[in-house]
């Protein structure tokens, strides 16, 4: 309580206890009857006035502040001023703004402080730590408390950022020349199995045994995703095993006058042989692709309807050849 003795020209003020930030106090005074009193309060709100005493709900600014109140007569005469100081005190709670994390990652909260006593620290699921670790997205609030009873709150908002989401397509075999793009899409970094750290890179089918190839990528917010895929060793006869075997040269669609081999543009160095029944060479090309056989000599002159044998040498060591028959009918 506020003591004071009005029109005397003494004013008196008795020390007031500290109060923790956000409390609420009732302070009073002792003066003439019938007076009326003046209230000033700074770092506090007033929130119920009884004339001769207030409540106060002190503001969470620590510190020194004041509250005076001045005393007027039912005669209309004013006494001095009393003033006395109140100390907010309370300990700090700060966990941060609001923060950002990628989804499958803790994020650590730290509401470490120090005060004029020891503290204790309450989070969300009653631990009692100064820091929270968690991986769940919401709100996420601490609070501080000291061995006085005074007590602080903080909160902070935290955004869980899903992970990029890479793929890198099916494993798969590269054979003779075909060459694999490996693009995960646009990121802010990428590192690569092989060392390189560009946004994609180019494979070739030169391997003998499988080989694991993988990518991690960085996004915008600081969040990795990966993936792994495996180019396996080509197996050449599978990959000829739906190879036609007959042609229909000078026939009227003119859609199979031809001997177009699947696949084989991916060897360009390859040679195709064909022999007649009698093993005689009747055609040879180095450039299948470009050249294939329409059933004749290597003069041009039309062959009879027959089966053929053939030899395709791809040029590839440790590949045999490949031998069977193709058939002309007209």
């Amino acid at each position: 309580m506020l003591l004071l003795s009005s029109f005397t020209g003494i004013v008196t003020a008795q020390p007031l206890p500290d109060v923790c930030a956000g409390g609420g106090v009732r302070y009073g005074v002792q003066g003439l009857p019938n007076s009326t009193f003046v209230w000033t309060v700074s770092g506090g709100t007033i929130i119920a006035n009884y004339n001769d005493s207030i409540d106060v709900r002190w503001n969470y600014e620590r510190g020194s502040h004041a509250i005076s109140v001045i005393e007027e007569s039912d005669l209309g005469c004013f006494g001095e001023p009393v003033e006395a100081e109140v100390i907010i005190k309370a300990p700090v709670a700060d966990i941060g703004d609001n923060v950002e994390a990628c989804v499958d990652d803790l994020y650590l909260f730290d509401a470490t402080t120090t005060y004029q006593t020891d503290v204790t620290y309450l989070w969300p699921d009653n631990s009692t730590n100064a820091t929270f670790a968690t991986g769940n997205d919401g709100i996420v609030w601490v609070r501080v408390t000291g061995t006085d009873g005074c007590a602080d709150y903080d909160s902070a908002y935290l955004t869980l950022n899903p992970l990029p989401v890479v793929d890198l397509g099916k494993d798969t075999a590269l054979c003779g020349t075909a060459t694999l793009l490996l693009d995960p899409g646009f990121y802010m970094s990428y590192e690569w199995s092989t060392g390189a750290i560009s946004n994609s890179i180019s494979l070739d089918g030169e391997r003998r045994e499988p080989e694991t190839f993988w990518v991690e990528v960085t996004d915008e917010n600081g969040c990795r995703g990966s993936d792994t895929i495996v180019l396996e060793v080509c197996n050449i006869y599978l990959l000829f095993d739906n190879m036609p075997n007959t042609i229909t040269p000078g026939d009227q669609n003119d859609q199979n006058d031809r001997w177009e081999i699947p696949h084989i543009e991916l060897f360009p160095d390859a040679i195709l042989e064909i022999y007649d029944r009698w093993g005689r060479l009747i055609y040879r090309t180095d450039d299948i692709y470009n050249n294939p056989w329409k059933g004749e000599t290597m003069s041009g002159k039309e062959l009879p309807m027959d089966a053929y044998y053939y030899v395709i040498d791809l040029k590839l060591s440790n590949v045999k050849p490949m031998t069977g028959y193709v058939n002309v009918v007209r």
